[in-house]
């Protein structure tokens, strides 16, 4: 053999141990320094079914190890489906439903046949157990499930894609096993994790008073168990009125006029309670009540006086002040305010005027135009 046969199956067997390293690196799974823990994607409290497992029908490439999920107990369909880790939103396909989001370190997963996103911004960021969309059938129609999916895949998102074995932080491990539909049939079901956060919504706002029946409305987040509600009382802890309840709300006439709080006691999938209160808040609907036995004075022209009236009482709110009326109409009414129950006239010039009145509660609520005092002002003292 010659020394130049030599050098060229050298440079072949070099070429071609370097195309195997290639290979090597484009199909092995991206290393990761630190993947995530995961949460189940479903909505908490509820079983999901796995419909269809590992490296079965369509989980045979580079997804081998996917799962295909579905509500034991539901339609499925347009059921909320949460980040199983925070990341940022890295992918969105409307033909497949599909959302990939990116939790860095080169880890990404992966939401498919959803029926509508929440959002579509790229970048979009969101905390573990945020709803990213809903279940649905886009893609495998008339199959309403989610198909998930956690994997590596080099700095791209794309190149070297791998799935990997999923284990989630309830307590669900599902190795490798081995055969066809690996862990299909199995049961899942997402816990909170988490205490449940109740928020409240409503015009009505603590500490203020009001004369409209407003309605004070409120969710449960990382809830499922159920709910409770009442006023001016905490709700038993022992079970919840409402079972399975994610909101509900009231209303400021439920408990009649006063000064109220309302208490709601939220419970999570897996027993954890929270109770969270609003208020307190004031319900008046009742005016101002002004009693006065209409007076008659004489002033002399080009005099300024002090002319006070009974104080109103409202018993709930409390008095805001009153509108006055200064003239020679003994209907009068104008919007000149005064917060208590006296004023400072200016000079006059001679004729007669009317005082007349009408009392603002703190809710709002407005009494009926009283004339408090008949004014007769002289030319001469």
């Amino acid at each position: 053999m010659s020394l130049h046969s030599t050098r060229r199956q050298y440079a072949l067997r070099a070429l071609g141990w370097l195309i195997a390293v290639m290979l090597t690196f484009v199909t092995r799974p991206w290393p990761v320094a630190a993947a995530p823990t995961l949460v189940l994607p479903t909505p908490p409290g509820e079983p999901w079914r796995i419909i269809q497992g590992y490296a079965c029908g369509t989980h045979n490439g580079w997804d081998r190890y996917s799962l295909d999920l579905a509500q034991v107990n539901g339609p499925t369909y347009n059921a909320p489906i949460r980040a199983a880790a925070a990341g940022t939103l890295w992918h969105w396909e409307a033909r497949s439903g599909t959302i990939i989001l990116s939790h860095g370190n080169n880890f990404f997963t992966m939401y498919t046949h959803l029926s509508r996103p929440v959002t579509t911004e790229r970048g979009y960021a969101f905390a573990v157990g945020d709803v990213l969309g809903y279940a649905g059938d886009r893609g495998s129609p008339g199959i309403p499930h989610l198909h998930f999916t956690a994997y590596t895949a080099g700095a791209n998102g794309w190149s070297g894609r791998q799935s990997v074995p999923l284990r989630f932080a309830e307590g669900y491990d599902l190795p490798e096993i081995g055969g066809c539909n690996q862990h299909g049939g199995t049961i899942l079901t997402a816990m909170s994790l988490q205490d449940p956060q109740v928020t409240f919504s409503s015009v009505a706002l603590p500490a203020g008073w009001y004369n409209v029946d407003h309605q004070i409305d409120f969710s449960v987040t990382w809830g499922g168990g159920g709910l409770s509600q009442a006023w001016d009382s905490e709700p038993p802890a022992d079970g919840p009125m409402f079972p399975g309840a994610y909101d509900g709300y009231a209303r400021l006439s439920d408990m009649g006029e006063g000064w109220h709080t309302l208490y709601v006691r939220a419970w999570g999938p897996d027993g954890r309670q929270t109770l969270a209160r609003y208020g307190p808040v004031g319900y008046d609907v009742s005016p101002p009540v002004l009693h006065v036995t209409p007076s008659s004075s004489t002033l002399p022209a080009n005099q300024s006086v002090i002319l006070t009236w009974p104080a109103a009482i409202d018993p709930l709110s409390g008095v805001a002040g009153y509108r006055l009326y200064l003239g020679p109409d003994p209907d009068g009414e104008s919007e000149w305010f005064e917060v208590e129950p006296r004023v400072a006239i200016p000079p006059l010039a001679p004729g007669t005027y009317v005082l007349r009145v009408k009392p603002i509660d703190n809710a709002g609520n407005v009494g009926a135009w009283q004339t408090v005092q008949t004014i007769v002002v002289t030319q001469h003292p």
